[in-house]
């Protein structure tokens, strides 16, 4: 086993005290337990309508990918065994965790895996989901494009994690074999990680988005690992016929005709 431990570039993290959960000025802030993050970009000044706009919601930044994983381990984590009374639930294998983030941040991807649920096994709340992401225009609002690599969809994500492990959301192990070659990192969200969760939930309701976006990628992604997602994702076209180093392209359009074939089927 080993513990690794993430930095940002420049050695730390821009995190400061404070004691609740806030927006702010239109700057979403999460707070736990010393807990804040702070997203300074070029916001509106009113919360709800920064959530609603495309040019807000489709620029990365640490503190927004931080927030964002953290509700994906929430969702894709099993119980850690033994149990433990520090750590809630173990997120197996960063494949996997990029595999989760990719459907987070593409949801007409991850309408189309729904739509494909939905044919295979006529449960009528898959497609009403797949509907219900591209009428709210999840593809154009939500969207935080990602390149494609050797092993498909990829983002480094060390400061994210660093601002998660600095308050001791998250903790990062795995195991290692032969020449100390990491075989798999795993993600343990800790007791006080799974609380934020709730905590910010229930005082600011604008981030219930990505607590019911996490499960429904988790619904998706069921028991497979990380290989199994991967594989899973390249059988989209654009997707796999990306060329590496590019940006995996919106597949909007064929996802709204499908819908369209479906209704009427």
């Amino acid at each position: 086993m080993y513990i690794a431990t993430f930095y940002d570039k420049n050695q730390h993290v821009n995190c400061y005290f404070r004691p609740k959960i806030t927006v702010v000025s239109s700057r979403i802030k999460v707070v736990e337990r010393g807990l804040i993050w702070s997203d300074p970009g070029p916001l509106s000044s009113d919360s709800v309508d920064f959530e609603k706009r495309q040019g807000d919601m489709t620029v990365r930044s640490p503190h927004r990918d931080a927030l964002r994983i953290l509700f994906v381990l929430r969702a894709g984590g099993s119980p850690v065994e033994p149990p433990s009374a520090e750590h809630a639930l173990i997120f197996k294998g960063e494949v996997r965790l990029q595999a989760f983030d990719f459907w987070m941040r593409n949801p007409d991807y991850l309408a189309a895996e729904l739509l494909d649920l939905f044919a295979e096994t006529k449960d009528k709340s898959y497609y009403e989901a797949a509907q219900a992401i591209l009428d709210d225009e999840e593809p154009d609002l939500r969207r935080v494009p990602m390149a494609r690599y050797f092993f498909g969809a990829y983002e480094r994500l060390d400061d994210a994690l660093s601002l998660l492990r600095s308050r001791d959301l998250i903790r990062i192990t795995g195991t290692k074999g032969a020449n100390n070659k990491v075989l798999e990192t795993d993600f343990v969200l800790t007791k006080t990680g799974y609380d934020t969760c709730s905590t910010a939930v229930s005082q600011e309701p604008i981030l219930q988005w990505y607590a019911d976006r996490a499960e429904l990628v988790a619904k998706v992604a069921g028991t497979m690992g990380g290989t199994a997602l991967k594989q899973k994702q390249y059988q989209r076209a654009s997707y796999a016929e990306t060329t590496l180093g590019g940006v995996i392209p919106a597949i909007t359009e064929d996802v709204r005709v499908r819908l369209t074939q479906l209704q009427s089927d």
